[in-house]
């Protein structure tokens, strides 16, 4: 059995399945194939996801159809296989309970990838797509004097609200505009806007001149590996040797997270200033699933917040709550 009939039987059987209808023994009915069809939609995007962070232009050879993947050869040329790997390394998996569409979001680039999907064959390929700026999909103006860093470092609020809420409004407007007319939806973002596509550059290429400055610093290079290591073990007596203070209100919990949530966490973001660096890890399998480590250039103690961004909604309202009270 292949890794993806391997994946498929296990996520058939999570949705409810029994493992005689996931091998195909079982007779199957309208209810059941629609949950079929979402489970084959959420595995191989999440799968492409995986695949594309390593090695995009391949993955796009096995996921895409012919017509598809001319399309993004096209696309691609605007930006550098480095780029792109980066683009899928950080983006989550929107699931709109549309057995033909769905879409990955990375909020670190403010961009969201919509698919949809040929399901001619057993493995369904994507058969259209669309690479847009979070600010043309939800409808929101582009700012009047966007700086390169617009969207990319903190401003006024926490780094974390800033990904709060453009990950919430990203969301609930997939759900709630895009799913329900996908089709008409996907077509008003073809062709291509050069325009926008200039804004998701612009993002992009922060993003690495932020990496280059994070290789040109050994000792925050030793700190990430360390942080790292750190949150992979979940160790809570360590982690409070490291943060004190600092991560009383999130180590506990973070610490009783299952090992395989916790494995693999690498940093993604990093944002240097003059009081103190912002790293920003997660688990590189599951990137919904954040850790911010403020690191301060001294006087006060490390920094750990953790948060999971499809709870973004939630976050936000709590939020709001919170400023409303003061």
């Amino acid at each position: 059995m292949n890794k993806f009939n391997i994946l498929f039987l296990t996520l058939a059987i999570c949705a409810g399945l029994s493992p005689r209808f996931a091998y195909g023994e079982e007779e199957a009915n309208p209810q059941l194939e629609e949950k079929v069809q979402a489970v084959k939609s959420l595995l191989t995007v999440s799968t492409l996801r995986e695949a594309a962070g390593k090695n995009t232009s391949e993955a796009v050879k096995a996921f895409f159809n012919t017509r598809a993947e001319l399309r993004w050869k096209r696309l691609a040329k605007e930006f550098s296989e480095e780029q792109l790997n980066d683009f899928f390394y950080g983006a989550v998996v929107l699931d709109g309970k549309n057995n033909n569409d769905t879409a990955l979001y990375n909020p670190f680039w403010d961009t969201i990838l919509l698919l949809s999907f040929d399901r001619k064959e057993e493995i369904p390929k994507v058969d259209r797509f669309a690479l847009v700026s979070g600010c043309k999909f939800r409808g929101e103006p582009y700012a009047e004097n966007p700086s390169d860093l617009e969207g990319t470092v903190p401003k006024a609020n926490p780094f974390a609200v800033d990904l709060w809420s453009v990950t919430a409004r990203t969301k609930k407007h997939y759900e709630t505009v895009y799913v329900p007319q996908a089709e008409a939806e996907l077509t008003k973002f073809q062709p291509t806007d050069n325009v926008d596509m200039e804004k998701i550059q612009i993002r992009s290429a922060v993003r690495l001149k932020l990496l280059l400055k994070f290789l040109q610093n050994k000792t925050m290079q030793r700190e990430a590996r360390r942080i790292s290591n750190y949150l992979t073990a979940g160790n809570e007596k360590k982690l409070f040797s490291y943060f004190k203070d600092g991560g009383a209100k999130f180590i506990p919990n973070f610490a009783k997270l299952r090992p395989e949530v916790r494995q693999h966490f690498v940093p993604y973001c990093y944002f240097p200033g003059k009081e103190a660096t912002l790293f920003v890890f997660f688990n590189s399998a599951m990137p919904r699933v954040i850790v911010t480590v403020t690191y301060p250039r001294k006087g006060i103690s490390r920094i750990l917040e953790w948060y999971d961004l499809m709870a973004s909604e939630e976050l936000m309202a709590v939020w709001n709550k919170s400023k409303e009270d003061k």
